[in-house]
């Protein structure tokens, strides 16, 4: 039984042993660890994870793949080892599943996901009440290279808020079948919570994040005038000392925490 991809699903299965070694090093799979597999395709990094000893639970959107990978891992279904769901993941509650919530040990996530879905995929589980502890997702490089980068932008803080993210390695387009137009990468995003926003409103900080970047030509005290007084601004500039120079792509972290501060909304 074999099945090519489908580019309506954005399929590419990977073909290099040593990236998907890579995959589960960055994760940290070991015996009795609970991974989420995202888009198992043929089952190629689904054999490695289940090597490790893990429980793997599999989430398949392909129904093609289903009878696929229900032959290949007949005796892992079994003994309970494997657990199969044909649905697509952006439909999934992993607030209802009893092995991602009742476990002692939080979820690890492993997955090859369609590009088009990456925006999307990202804030579902960074934004659960239920999230993994740790993230190791296959991107397109471009994406992979702005969420770890230096400067800014509204996807690497929207990231960074969350967890720890990390450029893995890159893996060129000639280790998938069919062969895409780009190449790829492996992050993992480490200690995953909502620590962040203990001390400012979740919805407030992206409202401001987002009038931050909205004139990428503006300085970004200027952008945030749509959001925030002008006077509670320039208060907060001279306080901290910061340059009315500053792009949104040059504030930090911590530097948006002092922005968006209950003191700071207006």
């Amino acid at each position: 039984m074999t099945f090519i991809a489908k580019k309506s699903l954005g399929q590419n299965f990977l073909h290099a042993p040593n990236v998907i070694s890579a995959m589960i090093r960055a994760g940290g799979v070991e015996k009795d660890s609970i991974v989420l597999e995202v888009g198992p395709g043929k089952g190629s990094l689904t054999s490695k994870l289940l090597e490790t000893g893990a429980f793997v639970l599999a989430i398949e959107k392909d129904d093609r793949a289903i009878p696929f990978l229900q032959e290949k891992f007949i005796n892992e279904i079994k003994n309970g080892q494997l657990e199969l769901i044909h649905g697509d993941i952006l439909e999934f509650d992993e607030n209802n599943h009893n092995k991602l919530k009742n476990n002692k040990k939080n979820y690890i996530l492993i997955a090859n996901i369609p590009y088009y879905i990456t925006g999307e995929f990202l804030r579902k589980f960074l934004e659960s009440t239920n999230p993994p502890s740790k993230m190791v997702i296959m991107l397109q490089k471009e994406v992979a290279r702005r969420i770890v980068d230096e400067k800014e932008s509204i996807l690497s803080i929207s990231v960074k808020v969350y967890g720890h993210p990390k450029y893995i390695c890159s893996v060129p387009r000639k280790f998938f079948r069919p062969i895409p137009n780009v190449d790829s990468a492996i992050i993992m995003i480490d200690s995953i919570s909502k620590d962040f926003f203990a001390s400012i409103n979740e919805k407030n900080f992206f409202e401001v994040l987002k009038a931050g970047f909205a004139h990428k030509r503006k300085v970004v005290i200027r952008n945030l005038e749509d959001r925030i007084a002008k006077n509670t601004l320039e208060s907060l500039w001279g306080k901290e000392n910061w340059s009315k120079d500053l792009r949104a792509e040059n504030i930090t972290l911590d530097m948006w925490k002092k922005i968006v501060g209950d003191n700071y909304i207006s």
